[in-house]
């Protein structure tokens, strides 16, 4: 660790390895990238090991990116939790906004005692699915890990996020404060969830792929149907009553669109989330906004916010009955610089996202956690590992790891 930066004209190898057996392995692993890849300015080997001809200066190119709900899953973060005391924190900070509401602590909802049983645990998914769960679990991990990498050293030059993740990207560019950012998470949760009157129709939302000019005419015929999020080249999400978004699915099926109904308690970013707006306006009039650090960008009108805190408050008001612009707002950072983007937070959908927006477009787009299945702990090192390989220098991502023994030769 004590090893100076290395220059950025340097060729660079990173990975992660648990001892050093594995070291080993990985070493060789590299050696077969390096070999086979050299001419390349960089390459990958599935094993987790990073090549770069040279490093890239981050300097002005660095864009935080948070999730929006969806991306939940049972014990996303676990392994996080368990190594690094900002993760635990920032659970316990939520937990506490839960607790002065009644309300029993969110972190039993995402760490639920283990089930043996396929009932039980889709019992679980199903309470970490609810709005006034999703929300804010998904901003307590993107708060953790975002402090994680702060700690380390990242920067960001840039933030934006994707429907409920814009409210922790106006946090995470000094908008508002943890406690502030706490409490509006929660707030916005609990304001979308539906209500309780089974008539209710708060509705339902589609992801759909395929060539969007097209679905557009295919539209026309359908006027109670809202195009809620522009998400990429060829990924947009429907929404609307549910026996409109039925009627649209299966015409839309029928004509060979990818087609996906999403795990969403309403049909957020349409009127049909009205009901949400005036209890969800209580809470940020409650909050004290300042001037953004740095630009966060806005999912309405895919723009910069403006320095003005008013213009953000009622632009945050309006949030969730707007569609989201999402392709327009990433195109907007890369046409100012943002060249380097990083998703703190569960799963890897706006990385993916990412990608298909500037395809063949020089960028790069890194997940901290990009894959349910796996471990969060490895995957942030690795993640981590891929980050200083591409130019920035954060070895300092783990403070709490106990200090390395010195080797004595054996007699």
């Amino acid at each position: 660790w004590a090893a100076k930066a290395v220059p950025q004209s340097d060729a660079r190898v990173g990975f992660v390895a648990a001892n050093e057996e594995e070291a080993v392995r990985q070493l060789a692993a590299a050696v077969e990238l390096i070999k086979a890849k050299a001419a390349q300015e960089n390459a990958e080997h599935p094993a987790g090991v990073y090549y770069r001809q040279g490093g890239l200066d981050p300097q002005g190119k660095l864009v935080a990116l948070f999730p929006g709900q969806g991306s939940q899953y049972l014990d996303m973060g676990r392994e996080l939790a368990v190594s690094f005391p900002p993760m635990r924190q920032a659970f316990a900070d939520m937990d506490a906004a839960f607790d002065a509401d009644g309300l029993p602590p969110l972190s039993s909802v995402v760490y639920p005692i283990p089930a043996f049983d396929s009932s039980l645990k889709e019992s679980q998914s199903n309470i970490l699915t609810r709005t006034e769960h999703a929300q804010p679990a998904i901003g307590t991990l993107s708060v953790g890990l975002y402090k994680l990498l702060q700690q380390a050293g990242f920067k960001a030059n840039f933030t934006a996020g994707h429907s409920f993740g814009e409210l922790t990207a106006l946090w995470a560019a000094g908008v508002y404060d943890d406690d502030a950012f706490f409490s509006l998470a929660k707030a916005r949760g609990k304001a979308m969830a539906p209500p309780a009157d089974p008539d209710f129709d708060a509705g339902t939302m589609l992801a759909v792929k395929g060539d969007v000019a097209l679905l557009q005419e295919e539209l026309r015929s359908f006027p109670e149907i809202t195009l809620a999020n522009w998400n990429s080249n060829n990924q947009v999400v429907l929404a609307g009553t549910k026996p409109a978004v039925a009627a649209v699915q299966k015409v839309l099926v029928e004509k060979g669109y990818s087609v996906v109904v999403l795990p969403v308690s309403a049909a957020f970013h349409t009127e049909l989330v009205g009901y949400a707006q005036k209890p969800f306006a209580e809470a940020i009039k409650k909050v004290k906004f300042t001037k953004p650090g740095i630009p966060v960008y806005s999912n309405t009108t895919g723009q910069a916010h403006a320095a003005d805190t008013e213009q953000i408050r009622q632009s945050l008001v309006g949030h969730i009955l707007n569609p989201v612009r999402f392709k327009d707002e990433i195109e907007a950072i890369y046409s100012q610089g943002g060249r380097i983007f990083v998703e703190f937070g569960p799963k890897n959908v706006l990385t993916n996202l990412v990608k298909n927006i500037l395809e063949g477009k020089p960028h790069v787009s890194v997940a901290l956690n990009p894959n349910a299945k796996k471990d969060s702990d490895r995957q942030f090192r690795e993640a981590v590992a891929q980050l200083c390989v591409l130019g920035l220098d954060l070895r300092l991502y783990d403070a709490y790891a106990l200090p390395s023994k010195p080797v004595i030769e054996a007699k």
